[in-house]
């Protein structure tokens, strides 16, 4: 069981990483015929990977603190 919580924080880290690299894309796109994009796909898809990072993180904190009492 505490290889699965290992992989559910490295999966909680990534998607945290993955925002930071989508929004940093996102930025780039400005200068390019794919400015669109940026609104419509980059940045939404980024913040539901920040917003599912942080749960996973939180849910994680949760359980480990609950186990130990």
């Amino acid at each position: 069981m505490d290889r699965f919580r290992w992989l559910l924080w490295i999966i909680g880290v990534v998607l945290i990483g993955n925002f930071a690299a989508l929004m940093i894309y996102g930025d780039t796109l400005r200068s390019t015929h794919l400015f669109v994009v940026r609104g419509t796909v980059f940045y939404p898809v980024a913040y539901l990977n920040l917003i599912l990072g942080v749960v996973l993180i939180a849910i994680l904190v949760w359980s480990t603190i609950a186990r130990k009492r």
